[in-house]
C-alpha cells in the first residue's frame, strides 16, 4: 500500500493544526468532478483558536519539509516562459474590463450558472484539471509560510483569466463561511441549489447533488468528487465573524497569515473530502473557500495600508518571488491594478 507523500504530510499537519483548534473530530475523505446544477446560495465560530498559532507549531517542521531552503532556486518561475501569465500582472485586462467578485448568495441564478457553466468549460477542455495539478505540485512551497495569502492570491487570479476566457462576464465567487460557523451543514451553499453536500457513504463518499455532482477528479489519480463531513453528517463550527473581525484588528501580516491559515484549514477539513487534501481546487468549493480568505486580505490591508508584509516563516518579504509564477510579493497588493473588485466591505449581515 502506497504511504503518505510528503505533501499530504504537510497537508495534515498544517490543517490537522486547524482541526485540533476547532475540534474537528473524525478523519478526511477524497474527490472528484461532474455535471452541473442550479443554485442560489447563502453565506463559523471557533475560540480563540488561532490566536496561539505561534505555540501550535504550524512552521515546526517548515525547515524539514525545505520551505524555505531556498525559494527563489526551486524554479517558481519554472514555467513561466510556457505559461507567461505573470508577466503583464498589472496591466490588468488581459481578459476584459474590471471584474467584481459577488458573494453566492447574491449572485443572480443567470451568473451562478455561468459560472457554472465556465468551470465545466475549463473541465473539458483540461484547463482546470492543470490548474488542480499547479495546487498541489506547490502545496509545499505555498503553505505553512508566508506566501500563504499573496500566491492564493495570484492562483485564484489565474483561474479567474481562464474563466472569463469562457465568458467575460464571470467571476469567481466567494463563500461568507462565518456566517454560516454555527452549523456549517446547513448552509445553503452546501445545498443542491448551489456546490451540493456531504458525500454518499455507499457510492464512495462521492458528491451526488448540486452544481458539480458526478463530477469526476483526475488529481493524482481519477475518482469522483467526494466530501466527507468530519462529523459524519454534521461540520464541527469554525471561525465567527466576530472572531475573524477581531483579527482584522492586528497589524501583523506575519500572524494575520497563519490566523487565516488555520481558519481556511478548519472550514477544508470540517468538510473534508478532497477539500482536505493537497490537491484541495478537485472540489470546486475550494474556489470560493479560498477567495473570501482573499477578500478578508483585502479587508485587512484596507485596515493597515502601511503594514508591511513580511514573514519568517519561508522568509518571505514584499521582495520575495512567488513560487512558480516569479512575480515578487508587491505585484499582488492591490486588488484593482490586478483587474478586480469585491461587491462590498465586510463584515456583512446576511
Amino acid at each position: 500500500m502506497r504511504g503518505p507523500s510528503r505533501r499530504e504530510m504537510l497537508a495534515s499537519a498544517v490543517w490537522g493544526t486547524a482541526a485540533i483548534a476547532v475540534g474537528v473530530r473524525g478523519t478526511a475523505a477524497h474527490a472528484d468532478p461532474a455535471p452541473p446544477a442550479r443554485g442560489r446560495a447563502a453565506g463559523t465560530t471557533t475560540r480563540g483558536h488561532a490566536r496561539d498559532m505561534n505555540t501550535r507549531g504550524q512552521a515546526r517542521d517548515m525547515t524539514s519539509h525545505g520551505q524555505a531552503r531556498d525559494m527563489t532556486t526551486r524554479g517558481h518561475a519554472r514555467d513561466m516562459n510556457t505559461r507567461g501569465q505573470a508577466r503583464d500582472m498589472s496591466t490588468r485586462g488581459q481578459v476584459g474590463d474590471m471584474s467584481t467578485r459577488r458573494r453566492v448568495g447574491d449572485m443572480s441564478t443567470a451568473q451562478w450558472e455561468a459560472f457554472v457553466r465556465a468551470v465545466r468549460a475549463l473541465k473539458a477542455r483540461g484547463t482546470y484539471d492543470a490548474l488542480v495539478k499547479t495546487y498541489a505540485d506547490d502545496f509545499m512551497d505555498t503553505h505553512a509560510n508566508g506566501f500563504f495569502l499573496p500566491w492564493q492570491r495570484r492562483y485564484l487570479l489565474d483561474f479567474e483569466r481562464e474563466l472569463r476566457r469562457v465568458d467575460p462576464a464571470v467571476s469567481v465567487p466567494y463563500w461568507d463561511w462565518t456566517l454560516d460557523g454555527r452549523a456549517p451543514e446547513r448552509s445553503a451553499v452546501l445545498s443542491k441549489a448551489y456546490f451540493g453536500g456531504n458525500g454518499s457513504a455507499t457510492h464512495d463518499q462521492a458528491v451526488l447533488d448540486g452544481a458539480f455532482a458526478g463530477w469526476t477528479a483526475t488529481v493524482p489519480r481519477m475518482h469522483p468528487l467526494r466530501r466527507s463531513y468530519a462529523d459524519g453528517e454534521r461540520i464541527p463550527a469554525w471561525a465567527s465573524t466576530g472572531l475573524i473581525a477581531n483579527m482584522l484588528k492586528n497589524p501583523d501580516f506575519q500572524l494575520f497569515n497563519m490566523q487565516l491559515e488555520i481558519h481556511i484549514g478548519a472550514v477544508q477539513m470540517g468538510i473534508g473530502g478532497d477539500l482536505a487534501q493537497p490537491a484541495a481546487p478537485n472540489d470546486p468549493l475550494y474556489w470560493a473557500v479560498a477567495c473570501f480568505g482573499d477578500l478578508l486580505w483585502h479587508m485587512w490591508r484596507c485596515r493597515h495600508p502601511k503594514a508591511r508584509v513580511r514573514s519568517a516563516y519561508g522568509n518571505v518579504t514584499e521582495e520575495s518571488r512567488l513560487p512558480r509564477y516569479g512575480d515578487t510579493v508587491a505585484a499582488v497588493l492591490d486588488i484593482e491594478k490586478l483587474g478586480y473588485r469585491y461587491d462590498g466591505g465586510w463584515p456583512r449581515t446576511r
